[in-house]
């Protein structure tokens, strides 16, 4: 066990409550922490990947080549531009932070037997709530993020996902007021006696991100104090590194690097402190460490906000400490902004965009929503890439980093962000606006068909706005021998959870989206089947971890429903498609499966292992273990009865181990398959119809 006493980073008065409440009350089991730590530490990776695009937008929406010129010479930046460059080194700086941030929290998670969860975990759209965030941020009103371009009142946004937690403050799994609330919490987990070292070794450190695939020396984080000659090199006067100011610095970090490896609970304890003093600061200062290198992301934006008209505002209260800079002596408005952030409009949707932009553009046509697709789906593309690297070897995670990473955030989704604001919308609700991306979590299908999907999707911009055809045919589809990694052959056998070790549903078959052509038996759930090779899969059968075709072996042995899925009540297709609990009468309730034909049926199919009925003699009980019942009694009361005398007649369901009381709302999700059922109370154990 790890000496805490020794190791163990500064706690505050309610963090060692908390600590030794996880140590003393028996409820807390090894177990029970070490699952709760799993779970948070994927909320922190959600709430870290929802600021990134938020960051990334306002970034996007700064013209930093204003006055510049072309050949480079004098440059002739205006005062606000020289702000616009400064605003954006930033602002980059943090988004930089950020993906740190979200790597260390997926190390950690990895480090415990978790598969850190990144593709379509994006908030679906924006404004966004924070996830767990309380509904009142620190200045009293819902804590609502848009997407918006850079202004005083999208600083004040960023000051409150960055706002300091106080000194006594309570540490929170949800409901939580700052960030670093949650941060605490994880770092209490951490910290508590139940959990040893050992418990951070199941993701071999090899495997993890490695401290050489970061650099906070991001050039696009610099930004210039005065106008230079960017002719000059470095050793004359006014050269452009003259001037250079460094948003971020090299040393902000607790652990021996800023990208830490996890492999005990001192490693994973540094993470978090690197995490919780970049984002507000280092005891209550507006700096990142103690050696004042670089500021914290809260001062980064206040510094910025001190700068502009309106602060400081009476209505948004800024935290007492650190203390907040006085109000700079030159403050630009609104105006002074116009000229150089680009117009962007606040929470676009591809939907609202139009689909031409010929009037504006009649010699080089443009599709915003072909395009805008494209845009986002190379956003999910990259947060797969992210997923793989988990899962490539080690030796080649450096090459595979920069050739999916690197090109896909540098030369890719920044070349085509620059190029859509360029553009005008000339119609509709973003009329006047430039052309910006939405971050939307376009869906790219399975993981081993998002490369060929996100191809599609470049080739179809492609024909609809050729002056866009250049990225997908130089990046994508490798016209000049550099193109993004096709990762398919990694998850072509996989789920989402092969990157944990301990993924229960590793020899699982993936649950199909669609069952195959063809008319076989019908039924609503796995288990239910009345012969061999009648389930979701149909007669061919599925592939098995070793890259076989088998089909179930008999009857009770399908893995789930035969025909297509449904939502709710009188949506099933034909006979025995009922699936039953949370609607429907006694009599249906206490007889899943069993109705006579086509809008018969009792709620959703298929019937996952968390739902009870709500009415009728099965009352509280699992609906998927009374259709089990049924089945046996009702359907097939020869098999029942066959399997009275000898049980081996017919076996337990497929994975009894796993699936004693159904098909999992787990497992559904490992297959990246949406499972919902009727109802808003959330207790239905899938998604909601009515969410």
């Amino acid at each position: 066990m790890m000496n805490t006493a020794t190791t163990m980073p500064r706690l505050t008065p309610a963090e060692k409550a908390l600590v030794h409440k996880f140590n003393t009350n028996p409820d807390w089991t090894h177990d029970t922490l070490l699952a709760k730590l799993k779970t948070l530490l994927q909320v922190a990776i959600k709430v870290e990947l929802s600021t990134i695009p938020i960051y990334l937008y306002s970034y996007y929406s700064l013209d930093r080549t204003f006055g510049s010129a072309n050949p480079p010479s004098e440059t002739n930046y205006s005062a606000a531009a020289l702000f616009a460059n400064q605003a954006g080194g930033r602002i980059m700086s943090v988004a930089v932070e950020e993906m740190l941030h979200m790597s260390l929290s997926s190390n950690i998670l990895y480090s415990v037997g978790g598969g850190p969860q990144l593709y379509l975990n994006a908030p679906g759209s924006y404004p966004t709530n924070l996830l767990d965030h309380a509904t009142d941020g620190p200045d009293g009103n819902p804590l609502l993020i848009p997407l918006a371009p850079f202004s005083f009142a999208q600083l004040w946004q960023f000051l409150e996902i960055e706002y300091p937690e106080t000194s006594d403050a309570i540490p929170e799994d949800d409901n939580w007021q700052t960030l670093g609330q949650v941060y605490a919490y994880i770092r209490c987990l951490i910290a508590c006696d139940k959990l040893v070292d050992a418990d951070f070794k199941h993701g071999a450190r090899a495997q993890q991100i490695q401290p050489s695939n970061y650099s906070s020396g991001n050039i696009d984080a610099v930004f210039p104090a005065a106008n230079f000659n960017a002719s000059n090199p470095p050793a004359q006067a006014g050269s452009a590194a003259s001037q250079a100011q460094y948003a971020n610095a090299s040393d902000s970090h607790a652990g021996r690097a800023e990208l830490l490896t996890i492999q005990d609970k001192k490693s994973a304890l540094h993470a978090i402190d690197t995490v919780t003093e970049q984002g507000e600061g280092s005891n209550s200062t507006q700096w990142d460490d103690s050696k004042k290198m670089e500021l914290s992301h809260y001062y980064k934006f206040l510094t910025l906000q001190s700068q502009l008209q309106g602060y400081p505002s009476a209505s948004q209260p800024l935290a007492a400490q650190p203390a907040p800079p006085a109000a700079a002596a030159m403050q630009f408005s609104a105006s002074d902004l116009s000229a150089v952030v680009f117009n962007f409009p606040s929470n676009p949707r591809t939907a609202d965009y139009p689909t031409s932009l010929l009037s504006k553009n009649p010699n080089s046509p443009a599709n915003p929503q072909d395009i805008s697709n494209f845009c986002n789906g190379l956003f999910q593309y990259m947060l797969i890439l992210s997923e793989t690297t988990f899962l490539v070897p080690s030796q080649e995670q450096k090459r595979y980093f920069n050739q999916a990473l690197h090109l896909s955030m540098i030369w890719i989704l920044d070349k085509l962000v620059q190029q859509m604001a360029k553009l005008s919308i000339d119609g509709g609700q973003f009329a006047g606006k430039h052309f910006a991306p939405t971050f939307e979590n376009y869906n790219l299908g399975a993981r081993d068909q998002a490369y060929a999907n996100l191809v599609a999707l470049g080739n179809k911009m492609a024909i609809s706005s050729p002056g866009f055809a250049w990225l997908p045919q130089d990046y994508i589809t490798n016209s000049k021998g550099v193109s993004l990694p096709d990762v398919s052959s990694y998850w072509s056998n996989a789920t989402p959870s092969t990157l944990s070790k301990n993924n229960p549903y590793a020899n699982v078959p993936k649950f199909p989206a669609n069952p195959p052509a063809g008319a076989f038996d019908p039924h609503t759930c796995m288990g239910l089947n009345s012969c061999k090779g009648q389930d979701r899969f149909g007669p061919a059968g599925h592939l098995n971890q070793h890259g076989q075709m088998v089909q179930n072996a008999c009857a009770g042995q399908g893995y789930c429903s035969s025909t297509a899925d449904h939502s709710c009540r009188v949506l099933n297709n034909c006979k025995y498609q009922g699936g039953c609990g949370l609607y429907g009468d006694a009599e249906e309730q206490n007889n899943p499966g069993g109705n006579a034909c086509r809008s018969l049926g009792s709620c959703a199919t298929p019937i996952n292992a968390e739902r009870f009925s709500t009415d009728g003699p099965n009352q509280g009980q699992g609906v998927w273990l009374r259709a089990r019942q049924v089945f046996l009694e009702k359907r097939w009361p020869a098999i029942a009865r066959a399997r009275e005398l000898d049980p081996t007649k017919l076996p337990g369901p497929p994975h009894p181990e796993l699936f004693a009381n159904g098909p999992t709302f787990a497992w559904f999700s490992e297959s990246s398959v949406g499972v919902t059922a009727c109802g808003s109370s959330g207790m239905s154990g899938a998604g909601s119809c009515a969410a």
